[in-house]
């Protein structure tokens, strides 16, 4: 999914460019570290002494690196962005779009957000912070891309 993503970043970034629409990268503070919703069971780690053999334990908090966790991530960040009326792309999964063309594009928990609507914008920025805490950052470097903005370019290195 990484090389889909980023085939599609550099699209996105020159129609932002051509367009001269405001440009937002999002990070999701702890985005993984929501609740599961499934029973999740580990060996007991090392440098722990087990009380029985073979004893095991289950997550009540989740842990980085699961995949249930992952797709729960993206399932619950895909539930918020259609109920604020995003469609999801029929071209890219990972990318939601509005009728005012606002569009975001997911990489795991980090976002490209650009659109012609900077009160989408800054609403749909607001809303994600409310329910995940979110890092507003200045685009500069999203999938390994090095973005650079001038008053009429986008430079990518």
């Amino acid at each position: 999914m990484t090389g889909v993503v980023f085939s599609s970043t550099r699209p996105l970034l020159a129609i932002a460019a051509t367009k001269n629409w405001l440009l937002e990268q999002l990070d999701v503070n702890n985005a993984f570290l929501h609740d599961l919703h499934e029973e999740v069971y580990i060996e007991v780690p090392k440098g722990v002494v087990p009380l029985k053999p073979g004893q095991v334990y289950k997550l009540r908090k989740s842990l980085y690196g699961l995949r249930q966790v992952s797709r729960q991530w993206y399932e619950k960040l895909s539930t918020v962005l259609i109920a604020s009326s995003y469609t999801q792309s029929d071209l890219l999964t990972k990318q939601y779009v509005t009728s005012a063309f606002t569009t975001i594009l997911v990489y795991v928990d980090n976002m490209i957000l650009t659109g012609n609507d900077a009160q989408e914008i800054a609403s749909v920025k607001s809303q994600l912070d409310y329910l995940f805490k979110i890092k507003d950052l200045c685009l500069k470097i999203f999938l390994g891309l090095e973005v650079v903005r001038s008053n009429k370019n986008i430079f990518l290195n």
